[in-house]
C-alpha cells in the first residue's frame, strides 16, 4: 500500500511540475512581447500586450489555486470545512501543509488597482451549465472583482477564442452577489468553468471553479 501511494504521489508531482514549466515559458514569451512593443513607443500596442500578460498571470494563478484545492482534498480533507486562509487544519494556505500559497493578481489588470487585487473565495454558488444546477449542486469558485475590460477580453479570447470587441457574457447577478455563499445565487456562465463575465452593476468579474458539483 505504501509503495503504491508514493508512486501515485510522485507521478502527480511530476505532472504539476510540467504544468508549471509550460506556464512559465508562456509568461516569458508574453512578457518579452510586451517589452518589445514598449520599445517601439506604441502606447496602444503596449496596452494590448500588457493585457495579454496580465490575463495569462491571472489564469496561471487560478490554475494554481485549483491544484492547491485538489491537494487539500487528496490529503483527506473536507471541502465543506475548507477556509481560504492560513488556518491550521482547514486553511488552503496552512503553512504546515503547503497545499498552496495565497497570491495577489496584477494590480494593473484591476480598475481599482491593488485595492481589489486580492483573490476571493465562494464555497457555494451555482455556475450554470457546470455539473448539477439544482439543489445540492452548488459549486465553489475563486474570483477577482473589477477587472479592466481589456484584461477581461483577453481572458475570454485566450480561453474560448472570443474576438476582442465581443460583448462580455452577462452573469445576470450583481457584484455583491458573488460574495453570497449560501447556494442561492447563480452565475450565468453558459457552461464555462472559467471565464470573465459582466455583472448587472456593471463590473467585470473573473471566476474559476475549484469544485464542480
Amino acid at each position: 500500500m505504501d509503495i503504491t501511494f508514493h508512486q501515485h504521489h510522485l507521478s502527480k508531482q511530476r505532472g504539476m511540475g510540467a504544468t508549471v514549466i509550460l506556464f512559465t515559458i508562456a509568461l516569458i514569451v508574453l512578457v518579452g512581447a510586451a517589452l518589445a512593443y514598449s520599445s517601439r513607443g506604441s502606447s496602444k500596442s503596449l496596452s494590448v500586450e500588457s493585457a495579454k500578460v496580465y490575463s495569462a498571470i491571472i489564469l496561471k494563478q487560478s490554475g494554481e489555486y485549483r491544484e492547491a484545492y485538489n491537494r487539500f482534498i487528496f490529503d483527506g480533507n473536507s471541502a465543506s470545512t475548507m477556509t481560504f486562509d492560513t488556518t491550521s487544519g482547514t486553511g488552503l494556505f496552512d503553512p504546515n501543509k503547503q497545499y498552496g500559497i495565497n497570491q495577489s493578481a496584477p494590480a494593473q489588470a484591476i480598475t481599482t488597482g491593488a485595492t481589489d487585487a486580492a483573490w476571493q473565495y465562494n464555497k457555494s454558488i451555482f455556475v450554470s451549465g457546470i455539473g448539477i444546477d439544482t439543489t445540492g449542486g452548488a459549486d465553489s469558485i475563486v474570483y477577482l472583482n473589477k477587472l479592466s475590460l481589456a484584461a477581461c477580453q483577453q481572458i475570454n479570447l485566450q480561453m474560448y477564442g472570443d474576438p476582442i470587441g465581443t460583448t462580455i457574457p452577462s452573469a445576470t447577478i450583481a457584484l455583491a452577489d458573488f460574495a453570497i455563499n449560501n447556494g442561492t445565487k447563480t452565475i450565468t456562465a453558459g457552461g464555462r468553468a472559467t471565464g470573465c463575465v459582466a455583472t448587472s452593476d456593471p463590473f467585470y468579474i473573473f471566476y474559476s471553479t475549484l469544485a464542480e458539483n
